[in-house]
C-alpha cells in the first residue's frame, strides 16, 4: 500500500510538471488516469495474493521403485554418479593434451563479470559523458569577462573660411578607449551587464581650453524577456533534460548489469551442462568399447563379422560424440571467460574453466502479483519510461512558452565622469552627477504563429506517446514475468519426468546386466540390445541434466524479469555520482 501511494505521487508530479494552462487540464487528467490505471491493473490484489509452491507430479514409474532401488540407480547414473569423475578434455589449440584448468564457482564468475566485463565498462562511461553535458548546460549561466581596446586617429579637412577663402588646417583627433566588463545570463532569461569604459581624447585645433582629456562611464544594463523565454522553468529546461538523460543512462547501465549477470549465470550452467555431457559420453564410450571387445572375443563362437562391424561402428560413433563434447566444453569455457574478462584468464589462453557448483533442483515459492509489483518498482525499462514522460513534459512546457509573443525590456544606467587624467575621470564618475538613463521595450509577434503552435501540438502528441510507451513497456514486462515463471515451473516439472525416465533406463540396463551376471548367453543379439540400452541411458542422463540446467537458467531469468537479480547475487548497485 505504501509503495502504491509513493508511485501515485511520482506519477502525479511527472504529469503536472508541464500543466501551465487550464485548457490543458483535461489532457493532464487523462494521462494521469492512464498511468494510474496501468499501475493499478497490474498490482491490485497483491495483498490478498498468496505465493504458491512449485511442485511436480509423482511419476508412476518411480512409484514402483523402492527408495533403496532409486538410491542404487542414482549411484550408477544421473548427476550424482559423476561427482568423482575426471573428464578428458582432449588436445587444445596448441595441441597440448593436459592443458591447465582453473576451478571457478558461480559467485566468483558473476562478481568477476560485474567488475571486468567490457560491455559493462562501456556502459559505465555513458553517465560520465552525461555529466559533461549537464556541466555544459549549466555553464550557459556562468559569468563572462570581456575586455576590448580601440584606438583611432582622424585627420578631418576643414572647409575654407567664408569671405577670405583661407584654408584652415585639418582637425586632428585621437581616441583610445578601453572597456572591461562582466556579462551574465540569468535563469529568468535575462542578461545583466556591468561595464567600465575609459576613453582618452585628444583633439588639435580644439575650441576647448585643453586638447587632451579623459572620460569614463560605468554602465549597468539589464535585458529581460517578459513573455517568450521568460522564467527559470523555461531557461533551465536543457539542464533538466540532461540530468534526466544521465538518469536514463544509469537505468541503461542497470539493465546491462542485469543482462550481464543473467548471461554469466547462463554461461556458467551451460559449461556445467557441457562438462556433464562430456562425462556421460566418455562413460558411454567406455561401456561400448568393453562390450565391443566382448563381441570380438566371441568371433570364433557365434559373433558374425556383421555384428563385430556394427560394434566397431558404435565405438567410433561414440568416440565422435566425445570429440564433439570436448569441443563444446572448450567453447563454453571461452564464452564464460569472455564474460568474466579476468586479466589472469584471457580468452586467448587455453586454460579451461572447471565449474565447482552444481545446479539445484529445489522448489521455490513464487507469486505472480508479487513479481509484477516488484518489476513495476525495479525494472530499468519502466523507470526509464517514467523519466521519458518527464522529458516530454519539460519539452511541452518550453513549447507552450514559445507560443507567446516576444516582449523584451531593456534598462540601462550609466555613470559618467570627465577629467584631465584617468583618476580624475573615475573620481568624477563616483560623484554620480552625470547619469544617463535608458529604458526601452521591444515587442514582436508572428502573424498566425503557426510554427510555435505546430511545435506545441507536436510536444503534446509526444507526451501522449510517452505515456503509451510506458503502458507498452509495463505490458511487455508483465508478459516477460509470466513467461519466465512458466519456464521455471515447466523446467522444474520436466526435471521429475526426465529423472524418472533416466531411472527407468538405468533400471532396464541394470536388469540386463543382472541377466549377464546370472550367466545369460552373450549372443550378438544380447550385446546389441545392451549397447542400445546403454545409449538410451546416456540420452536420458543428458536430458535430465539439460532439464536441471534449464531450471537454474529459468530461475535467473525470473529474477531478471523482476529486476532483483542483482540483489539476489549480493550486488549493491549505487550511483555514487548521482546529481
Amino acid at each position: 500500500m505504501k509503495h502504491g501511494i509513493i508511485f501515485t505521487a511520482l506519477l502525479g508530479a511527472s504529469l503536472l510538471t508541464a500543466c501551465n494552462s487550464p485548457f490543458d487540464r483535461s489532457m493532464e487528467d487523462e494521462l494521469h488516469q492512464r498511468l494510474l490505471a496501468t499501475h493499478t491493473r497490474y498490482t491490485q490484489g497483491r495483498d490478498q495474493a498468496k505465493p504458491i509452491q512449485i511442485s511436480r507430479p509423482v511419476s508412476s514409474v518411480e512409484e514402483k521403485l523402492t527408495a533403496q532401488r532409486r538410491e542404487e540407480l542414482d549411484k550408477i547414473s544421473g548427476p550424482t554418479a559423476y561427482l568423482s569423475a575426471h573428464a578428458d578434455y582432449g588436445p587444445d589449440l596448441f595441441d597440448v593434451t593436459n592443458a591447465p584448468t582453473v576451478s571457478i564457482n558461480l559467485q566468483h564468475a558473476i562478481h568477476g563479470s560485474v567488475a571486468n566485463n567490457l560491455t559493462l565498462q562501456i556502459a559505465r562511461l555513458i553517465p560520465s559523458v552525461d555529466d559533461t553535458l549537464i556541466t555544459q548546460a549549466q555553464a550557459v549561466f556562468d559569468a563572462t569577462f570581456y575586455a576590448s581596446i580601440d584606438w583611432q586617429k582622424l585627420d578631418t579637412a576643414q572647409p575654407p573660411v567664408t569671405g577670405t577663402g583661407a584654408q584652415l588646417s585639418p582637425s586632428q583627433s585621437e581616441t583610445t578607449s578601453s572597456t572591461v566588463g562582466i556579462r551574465k545570463n540569468l535563469t529568468t532569461g535575462g542578461t545583466v551587464t556591468v561595464q567600465q569604459e575609459i576613453v582618452r581624447n585628444y583633439r588639435s585645433a580644439s575650441f576647448f581650453s585643453t586638447n587632451k582629456w579623459y572620460t569614463s562611464g560605468l554602465l549597468l544594463n539589464l535585458q529581460q524577456p517578459l513573455l517568450r523565454n521568460f522564467g527559470t522553468a523555461v531557461n533551465t529546461a536543457q539542464i533538466e533534460l540532461n540530468i534526466s538523460s544521465r538518469k536514463q543512462s544509469v537505468e541503461d547501465l542497470r539493465a546491462q548489469l542485469l543482462a550481464t549477470v543473467h548471461n554469466t549465470e547462463s554461461a556458467y550452467w551451460s559449461l556445467v551442462l557441457a562438462r556433464q555431457n562430456l562425462l556421460i559420453q566418455e562413460r558411454l564410450l567406455e561401456r561400448t568399447i568393453k562390450d565391443r571387445d566382448q563381441i570380438q572375443k566371441r568371433e570364433t563362437l557365434d559373433a558374425t563379422p556383421a555384428s563385430i562391424t556394427e560394434a566397431n561402428s558404435f565405438v567410433e560413433e561414440r568416440r565422435a560424440a566425445v570429440i564433439r563434447a570436448q569441443n563444446t566444453v572448450r567453447a563454453s569455457s571461452d564464452a564464460l571467460k569472455q564474460l568474466v574478462n579476468d586479466p589472469d584468464l584471457p580468452v586467448s589462453d587455453e586454460t579451461l574453466l572447471v565449474p565447482l557448483d552444481s545446479p539445484v533442483d529445489a522448489p521455490l515459492q513464487v507469486s505472480l502479483l508479487d513479481a509484477i509489483s516488484s518489476a513495476m518498482q525495479h525494472r530499468p525499462e519502466l523507470r526509464k519510461a517514467l523519466l521519458e514522460i518527464d522529458d516530454a513534459a519539460v519539452r511541452q512546457r518550453v513549447a507552450d512558452n514559445q507560443r507567446l509573443p516576444s516582449l523584451t525590456l531593456s534598462a540601462s544606467l550609466r555613470l559618467n565622469g570627465i577629467g584631465s587624467s584617468t583618476p580624475d575621470a573615475l573620481d568624477s564618475e563616483g560623484e554620480a552627477k552625470l547619469i544617463d538613463y535608458l529604458i526601452s521595450g521591444q515587442f514582436e509577434a508572428p502573424l498566425g504563429n503557426r510554427s510555435a503552435e505546430a511545435l506545441y501540438s507536436q510536444r503534446k502528441i509526444e507526451r501522449r506517446a510517452s505515456v503509451i510507451n510506458y503502458q507498452n513497456q509495463a505490458q511487455s514486462v508483465v508478459l516477460e514475468i509470466k513467461n519466465a515463471m512458466r519456464d521455471m515451473i515447466t523446467s522444474y516439472r520436466v526435471i521429475g519426468a526426465e529423472r524418472a525416465s533416466r531411472r527407468a533406463a538405468a533400471e532396464n540396463l541394470r536388469a540386463l546386466e543382472a541377466q549377464e551376471d546370472a550367466g545369460a548367453a552373450l549372443t550378438p543379439e544380447f550385446l546389441d540390445l545392451k549397447l542400445r540400452r546403454q545409449e538410451a541411458l546416456s540420452n536420458a542422463e543428458s536430458r535430465e541434466i539439460q532439464a536441471v540446467v534449464d531450471y537454474n537458467i529459468a530461475i535467473s531469468a525470473y529474477y531478471q524479469a523482476m529486476g532483483t537479480l542483482l540483489k539476489r547475487n549480493g550486488i549493491n548497485f549505487v550511483d555514487s555520482q548521482a546529481k
